[in-house]
C-alpha cells in the first residue's frame, strides 16, 4: 500500500515536472514574440521621425523634441528654403537632392550646434536654438546672419557646380508649446517661408501684426466669393450725382457706387484694394454691378443721366471683356454713349495690347473712359498723352489742400486749363463747402461732386438679376 502510494506520489512529481518545462518554453516563446514585436513597434515609431528619402529627422521629431525641452528655456526657429523656391528639389534627381539635403544637414549641424535640426515637409531645413530669455529682434537677426555665413553658395555634385540661393524664416517660440498648437505653428510657419521668398534679401522675421492681417484679407477674399458666387444678395448700389459748374442743379453723371453689406470687412476702400489682387473675381463683381445698370437702365422709364461704373485694368485686360460689355448692351446699343469707365487709383499699368485694344474698340462702339483720382498714386501726366481718356476726375485731396497750399492751388489752376486744351472734361471730386465751391472756376468743360450738392444715394438694395446676360460662375471660373 505504502508502494502504491509513493508510486502515484513520483508519478505527480514527474507530471508537474514535465507541465512546468512546457510551460516554461511557451513563456520562453511568448516572451521572444512579444521582444520581436516591440522591436517593431520602436522601429515602426522611430520612422515616423525621420524622413523616407534622407533618413533625416523630419517634423514629427522636430515636435517631439519641442514638447520635451526645458520648459524654462526660449526657443528661436529658423526655416531655410534652399533655392528660395519650394520647388528646388524638383529640378534635381532623387540622388543628388538627397546628397544636397545631407550635406546641408550635417554642415550645419556641425558649425551651428543647434538645440534641434531637421526638415519640413521634406526640403525645408529647420534649426532651432534654445536660449534662458526670449530672443530679442536684433538677436534674431543675429541669428539669420550666421546661419547665412554657413549656407554655401555651391555645391559640387558628379563634378558639376550648383548655384544655391536661400531664404530664411525666423520666429520666436512660446516655451510651453503644446500638441493642439501643431496646426497653428505649421500654418505661421508657412505663411513665414512665403514671406522671405519674396523678401528682396531673402530674410523674414515672424510678425503677428503682419501674419492677422493676412488672415484677414484671406477671410474677406472667401467671404467675397462666397457672395459673388450666390449672385449679389450682399451687395447694394449707390449713386452720387456730378453736376454741371456753370448749372450746379443739373445733374451730368450719376457715379455708381458699390457697397457691401458686411459691413464688418470695411467700406470699398478696404475692400475693393483685396479684391483687385484676384482679378478675375473682381471682374466678376464688375460684370454684376455693370449687368445690374443695364437692368436698372432698361426698367426705368425716366430719362436717366449718364452714369460712371468704376473698373480696374485688370477688368480691361481681360480677355472677353469687350465680348461681355457688347453683349450685356446689344438690346439696348443706345445706351452705350451714356456709359463711361472709370479706371480706378489702384490700376497702374494701361500700357498692355489687350488693355489698349479693349479700350480702342469700346471707345468705337460709343463708351467713354474716365481716369479716376487723378493726381493721386500711380496716375501721371503720360497718361493723359495715349488721349484715351475723356473725362480726368482730381484727386479730392487737391481741393482740400487749395485753401492753404499755393503748389495745390495752382496745379488746380493747371490741371483746368491743360483739361481744355486737350479737349477732355475735369471732374472735381470733394466739393464739401461754399468755401470750395468759391475757389472753382466756373467752366463749360467742368463738372463737380462733392457733399455740397450731393450725398451718395440708394440706387438697388441687390446685385441679383432677374436675367444674366453674363453667367457669374462662366465669368469666375475664364
Amino acid at each position: 500500500m505504502i508502494g502504491l502510494l509513493c508510486l502515484f506520489f513520483l508519478m505527480m512529481v514527474i507530471l508537474c515536472l514535465v507541465f512546468w518545462m512546457r510551460s516554461s518554453k511557451d513563456k520562453k516563446e511568448l516572451s521572444f514574440f512579444q521582444q520581436r514585436l516591440e522591436r517593431e513597434r520602436k522601429k515602426k515609431s522611430l520612422k515616423q521621425l525621420f524622413c523616407e528619402e534622407t533618413e533625416l529627422p523630419n517634423i514629427n521629431y522636430i515636435q517631439k523634441k519641442l514638447l520635451n525641452k526645458n520648459k524654462k528655456n526660449s526657443s528661436v526657429m529658423h526655416v531655410v528654403c534652399v533655392g528660395r523656391t519650394a520647388d528646388f528639389y524638383k529640378f534635381f534627381d532623387s540622388k543628388t537632392s538627397r546628397l544636397i539635403k545631407h550635406e546641408l544637414h550635417y554642415h550645419l549641424s556641425d558649425n551651428l550646434s543647434p538645440s534641434i535640426i531637421g526638415l519640413f515637409e521634406g526640403k525645408y531645413i529647420v534649426i532651432v536654438f534654445d536660449s534662458d530669455e526670449p530672443a530679442l529682434q536684433k538677436d534674431i537677426i543675429e541669428q539669420q546672419q550666421e546661419i547665412q555665413y554657413y549656407l554655401p553658395s555651391e555645391k559640387k555634385v558628379d563634378n558639376k557646380n550648383i548655384m544655391l540661393d536661400y531664404s530664411i524664416a525666423s520666429m520666436n517660440i512660446p516655451s510651453l508649446i503644446q500638441p493642439q498648437d501643431e496646426n497653428k505653428l505649421f500654418r505661421r510657419i508657412a505663411y513665414s517661408v512665403n514671406k522671405s521668398c519674396q523678401c528682396v534679401d531673402g530674410l523674414y522675421v515672424y510678425d503677428v501684426n503682419d501674419y492677422n492681417k493676412s488672415v484677414k484679407k484671406r477671410r474677406v477674399i472667401q467671404a467675397l466669393h462666397c457672395d459673388i458666387q450666390q449672385g449679389g444678395a450682399q451687395f447694394e448700389l449707390f449713386y452720387q450725382p456730378v453736376v454741371y459748374s456753370m448749372n450746379t442743379s443739373k445733374e451730368y453723371l450719376w457715379e455708381i457706387l458699390l457697397r457691401w453689406k458686411r459691413t464688418q470687412y470695411g467700406g470699398p476702400g478696404e475692400f475693393m484694394p483685396l479684391l483687385a489682387t484676384e482679378p478675375h473675381l473682381h471682374y466678376a463683381l464688375t460684370m454684376m454691378v455693370f449687368n445690374k445698370l443695364i437692368e436698372y437702365s432698361i426698367a426705368n422709364e425716366k430719362a436717366l443721366p449718364n452714369f460712371s461704373v468704376n473698373i480696374s485694368h485688370t477688368d480691361l485686360g481681360i480677355v472677353n471683356f469687350y465680348d461681355d460689355v457688347m453683349e450685356s448692351t446689344k438690346e439696348v446699343p443706345g445706351l452705350r454713349k451714356s456709359i463711361i469707365f472709370e479706371i480706378v487709383e489702384y490700376s497702374e499699368d494701361i500700357s498692355g495690347n489687350k488693355i489698349k485694344g479693349n479700350i480702342e474698340l469700346l471707345k468705337k462702339a460709343g463708351f467713354r473712359f474716365a481716369i479716376d483720382d487723378f493726381g493721386c498714386g500711380y496716375s501721371n501726366f503720360n497718361i493723359l498723352s495715349k488721349k484715351n481718356f475723356d473725362f480726368i476726375k482730381l484727386d479730392k485731396s487737391l481741393l482740400k489742400k487749395c485753401q492753404n497750399d499755393i503748389v495745390a492751388s495752382e496745379t488746380l489752376k493747371f490741371m483746368v486749363k491743360l483739361s481744355e486744351l486737350i479737349g477732355v472734361t475735369l471732374i472735381v471730386e470733394g466739393v464739401e463747402t461754399p468755401l470750395h465751391l468759391r475757389l472753382l472756376p466756373k467752366k463749360a468743360h467742368v463738372l463737380f461732386q462733392g457733399f455740397h450738392f450731393y450725398k451718395p444715394m440708394r440706387l438697388t438694395n441687390t446685385l441679383a438679376l432677374t436675367s444674366l446676360s453674363v453667367p457669374i460662375r462662366s465669368v469666375l471660373n475664364h
